[in-house]
């Protein structure tokens, strides 16, 4: 049965491995299927004998692997083995299929005016992605792809720019323990599609789309949230250094299967799988690529597999910065730059990784930007084209540096390579806002709203921008979403507290900002707000505890920022202090004295000779 078919309120397609109903759709495994497709071809109960020679016909495996089978169909059909409405197990004799199963009548012109006007098209003929022909056997060699047997008549496409969203990967390892893999794959297949153009093609940022993980949502809905016209599913499954990947193209809105195919490789291919599976992806989507374009899906980098499975460890480690969690982090990096030492990605997630440590006050500021320095010095001359290494570099030139020129120009040209990457817009963003060039960063906030819709550090920092043009309404809407999206994320509510105290509401500022310094678990930088916010309200005994506080935090080892400290001295009326931790800041290069010059609270000393002086050397001002 090679044909979709009805499985009660089921449509089955075997060449697509999907069972799709009004609400869901749900992938299984190629066995699988071919399990589901033995039932429903049979008239009555299928032995488990004939149903392993027939799906298992050239391997031995035991009655293990079918009872799996029989389960994840099951799973996938929402069946109870006890009161089954779909696969009834007789006792020794086998299985049968207890819904009716009925043909799918294919539509005809004449029943549906719209077919009448696709086009016919052929399979796709090898030389379609402008490959050399020998280049496409060698991958077709390199990494064992396989075409599942299908590929829909492309229909016409949405007019103007498409947007993508790629839902996380199911991971079909039965092991949850390599759900890190299954992200991981998703999240680089989304930076490579954010390599196009952006006004040809937009992509959904995996921030947003890691909360689609585990989700049995109607894709039509899915599409609709994130405006998305198609959604790419997969699954991976892993086992050892072998990598099996299965990929579906959908078009939101319209049902329509645009696309399948399926890959089998090694971990020591994974580059090239990802790039041909990208490259075939973008061909449907966008119709033709140019050379350029065609040209970034080129990768024919072998890895070292346990390097790359190192790296994807990494990536996948939590950001909570205790101290396990950053030894682990490390080791893994460590291990993924040993075994590939001339591959890019880990270089700059270890430099990313040190920057974060310093702005979190984990680490010297000093050491940590001197070693992310050399970190994305040497990922740039792996890969001069890495979008992600001239990003990082610009954050080093920027927070650092105080070299805002060099900075502007690495922030364009990361944008440049991959204009869909919503952490570079954002950051760009807020180097805009550093500068004051706010309406240049509320373009860049736009196009990080388009790109990560529910991704809540990029709302927020939305709303503090908005606050700063005195949009205090727009700004406020932007919070309540970050917070509907993380209830319990410290993040928004240190950004909302500031813009109540702009808005006179102090009351508000106090109680957000208490919930910033509780979620945070007393993070220095939701402590200082906090204290501001106590000293600005004549709550000065609070202020001055707070202080205390990140006192304390010096006296344990923790680097803390001593523009946290004048901030506090500031809202207390205490112009000396305040003007000497400044100083305290400049000689330690403290990463956020780049807003020192919008910084509302800092406004009562702008005519200060000595606080103008700070600016001036900062670069922020003539």
């Amino acid at each position: 049965m090679e044909h979709d078919f009805q499985l009660d309120g089921w449509v089955v397609s075997p060449k697509l491995n999907s069972l799709r109903r009004a609400d869901r759709t749900v992938r299984v495994e190629p066995k699988v299927m071919q399990v589901l497709v033995c039932l429903a071809e049979a008239p009555d109960v299928v032995s488990k004998e004939k149903l392993m020679s027939t799906v298992w016909a050239d391997t031995f495996v035991t009655d293990d692997v079918l009872t799996r089978s029989i389960s994840e169909l099951r799973k996938a059909l929402d069946d109870d083995r006890k009161n089954p409405r779909y696969i009834q197990t007789i006792p020794k004799g086998g299985y049968r299929l207890v819904a009716p199963v009925a043909k799918v009548k294919p539509a005809t012109a004449s029943s549906n005016p719209e077919l009448a006007k696709t086009p016919e098209f052929e399979l796709p003929k090898p030389a379609r992605g402008a490959l050399p022909g020998a280049l496409v056997i060698a991958l077709a060699l390199l990494i064992g792809a396989y075409a599942v047997g299908r590929y829909n008549a492309k229909q016409p496409g949405p007019t103007g720019r498409a947007m993508l969203a790629v839902l996380p990967f199911h991971n079909l390892s039965n092991d949850s323990q390599q759900d890190y893999f299954a992200d991981g794959l998703t999240a680089e297949m989304i930076s490579q599609f954010g390599r196009l153009p952006s006004e040809r093609l937009g992509v959904i940022a995996w921030n947003t789309m890691a909360r689609y993980r585990g989700a049995s949502q109607n894709e039509d809905q899915i599409g609709k949230d994130l405006g998305a016209n198609y959604l790419l599913e997969g699954t991976v499954r892993r086992s050892g250094n072998e990598v099996r990947v299965t990929a579906e193209l959908l078009q939101a809105g319209k049902h329509d299967h645009v696309w399948s195919n399926s890959y089998a490789g090694t971990l020591d291919n994974v580059l090239a799988l990802q790039s041909r599976l990208a490259r075939e992806i973008a061909s449907e989507i966008l119709v033709q690529l140019s050379p350029q374009e065609n040209a970034s899906f080129n990768s024919n980098t072998a890895v070292n597999g346990a390097g790359y499975d190192a790296y994807l460890k990494a990536k996948a480690a939590s950001p909570a910065f205790s101290g396990d969690e950053m030894r682990g982090k490390v080791e893994f990096l460590n291990r993924a730059i040993q075994l590939n030492p001339r591959y890019s990605p880990p270089y700059a997630e270890m430099a990313q990784f040190y920057i974060t440590s310093a702005s979190r006050g984990f680490s010297d500021p000093k050491m940590s930007y001197q070693t992310a320095r050399s970190l994305i010095e040497r990922a740039l001359e792996l890969d001069p084209e890495s979008s992600w290494a001239h990003g990082e570099l610009a954050w080093i030139k920027w927070r650092y540096d105080w070299n805002f020129v060099e900075a502007d120009k690495q922030f364009r040209k990361a944008l440049e390579l991959n204009p869909n990457n919503a952490s570079g817009h954002d950051s760009y963003a807020l180097f805009l806002k550093s500068m004051g060039r706010y309406d240049e960063a509320l373009a860049q906030s736009v196009r990080v709203r388009e790109l990560s819709p529910m991704e809540p550090y990029g709302l927020s920092n939305a709303g503090s921008l908005l606050a700063l043009m005195k949009r205090y309404g727009a700004a406020e809407e932007q919070f309540a979403r970050a917070i509907q999206l993380t209830p319990q994320e410290s993040y928004p509510y240190e950004r909302l507290g500031p813009v109540y105290l702009m808005e006179g509401k102090n009351g508000a500022a106090i109680e957000t900002l208490e919930k910033a310094r509780d979620y945070s678990g007393g993070q220095q930088d939701k402590l200082a707000w906090l204290g501001y916010a106590y000293a600005a309200s004549g709550r000065k005994s609070d202020a001055l505890k707070v202080l205390d506080q990140l006192d304390l935090q010096r006296e344990r080892g923790q680097y803390v920022s001593p523009l946290h400290t004048a901030l506090i001295y500031n809202g207390l009326g205490d112009h000396e202090r305040t003007l000497a931790w400044l100083e305290k800041a400049y000689a330690s290069r403290d990463e956020y004295l780049v807003y020192l010059k919008i910084y509302p609270e800092f406004e009562n000393l702008h005519s200060d000779p000595a606080f103008r002086d700070i600016l001036r050397r900062i670069g922020l001002t003539n």
